[in-house]
């Protein structure tokens, strides 16, 4: 069996504001055409199918397209719910789906999904566990026994209710931070290492392959049949110079397979330009990279006023600017204006005077380099909203 392993599509995605669509719709063409020339037989979407747990239309389309290249293709699919994703969501007309072959697992019931396959090697299963906490899994918990109270227990837990032949070939497809993970500082998933969500690897003991998603990066955890898949894209600037591919994976008989990856090149590239002002916009590096998106540090001592709207007219896609030393500006930062001061036209530069909220989404986009989702916005505005009603 050969499975080509996906995940963290994160589909809907914006990062400093650029939409991402246009070239997720374009690398997933690409996933389908290296699958069928790979001649896989199934495609795993390891969670994190959607940014938004409430995805916009384009978004869904971009789903809609992918999955229905590979169904004409004939090519199975899993898919299961990460933490970005609305679990029911993810599950609608999943009995529909499954007459197609693309099995869908958007919430976890308390018990384990499981898809039986058959090739010329014997019965091979699949089981699926979407994005679990403990407050998840102690719904299913029998009144009496022990609660989970950290994410290993849960993930325990979720396991517990897997009974494998261990004569036959299980593959697990999960979507949670396993012990030994690294995450890239300052990217998009730097929150992860936090480590309140960490589950201990050696919970996924027993399976012929592990296909997980949360973690961006494709690495192996624990053995080398555990594997995060890593994003099919770069989601933030501090990701720059990763490679981008998904996991080839060949299950033959028990115990034998072999593992690669399978590149994936960007329609519109992110890349660090680095330089002074007066290299950044000569001609010939403008034509080269007008079209990317870019993050601008600057090689300057002294500070340039609006840099940032310059450098956009010649690079319409500047993700940040920022200055070598290591100052940062962000767009929109001061007000400029005119006066008649004594007779003489004066430039006048004023600091904006923001709304928390607006602040709060400055010193957000500053330290991640990458803009707050909506969601991250309406979460931030009902602390602001109950911190300053306290203080009044």
């Amino acid at each position: 069996m050969r499975f080509a392993h996906l995940g963290d599509l994160h589909l809907g995605k914006k990062v400093n504001s650029y939409s991402m669509v246009e070239n997720q719709r374009m690398v997933l063409r690409q996933v389908v055409e290296k699958a069928v020339k790979k001649e896989v037989d199934a495609v795993i979407l390891a969670g994190d199918i959607y940014d938004s747990p409430v995805p916009e239309a384009d978004a869904m389309d971009v789903l809609n397209e992918f999955l229905s290249a590979l169904k004409k293709e004939d090519i199975d699919v899993f898919m299961i719910a990460g933490n970005h994703d609305r679990g029911d969501l993810i599950n609608y007309g999943a009995s529909l789906f499954e007459e197609m072959n693309i099995h869908v697992c958007g919430t976890w019931n308390g018990k384990m999904e499981c898809i039986d396959m058959l090739d010329r090697f014997g019965p091979l299963h699949v089981w699926c566990l979407p994005y679990v906490t403990p407050a998840i899994v102690n719904r299913f918990i029998p009144e009496g026994e022990k609660k989970a109270e950290t994410f290993t227990d849960a993930v325990l837990y979720a396991l517990s209710k897997v009974h494998m032949d261990m004569g036959d070939r299980n593959v697990l497809i999960a979507h949670q931070y396993f012990s030994g993970a690294v995450v890239t500082a300052g990217g998009s998933e730097d929150y992860l290492s936090l480590g309140s969500e960490i589950v201990d690897v050696t919970v996924l003991a027993g399976f012929d392959y592990v296909a997980l998603g949360h973690v961006h990066t494709a690495q192996a955890v624990g053995a080398d049949t555990i594997r995060y898949c890593g994003a099919p894209l770069i989601y933030s600037t501090a990701e720059i110079g990763s490679d981008r591919s998904f996991t080839l994976v060949n299950l033959e008989d028990k115990g034998t397979y072999r593992i690669s990856t399978v590149e994936l090149l960007p329609e519109r590239e992110m890349i660090n330009l680095s330089g002074t002002f007066r290299e950044l916009m000569h001609p010939k590096v403008i034509e080269e990279n007008k079209d990317k998106y870019v993050n601008i540090i600057l090689k300057e001592v002294k500070e340039i006023p609006e840099v940032i709207h310059v450098l956009k007219e010649k690079y319409p896609y500047v993700m940040g600017v920022a200055y070598s030393d290591g100052r940062i500006r962000l767009e929109g930062s001061t007000e400029v204006h005119t006066e008649l001061r004594d007779g003489v036209l004066t430039e006048i530069r004023e600091l904006k005077l923001k709304e928390p909220n607006d602040l709060f989404a400055d010193f957000y986009q500053m330290r991640n380099k990458e803009a707050m989702t909506d969601d991250q916005k309406a979460y931030m505005a009902e602390i602001i909203e109950e911190t300053f009603g306290e203080a009044e």
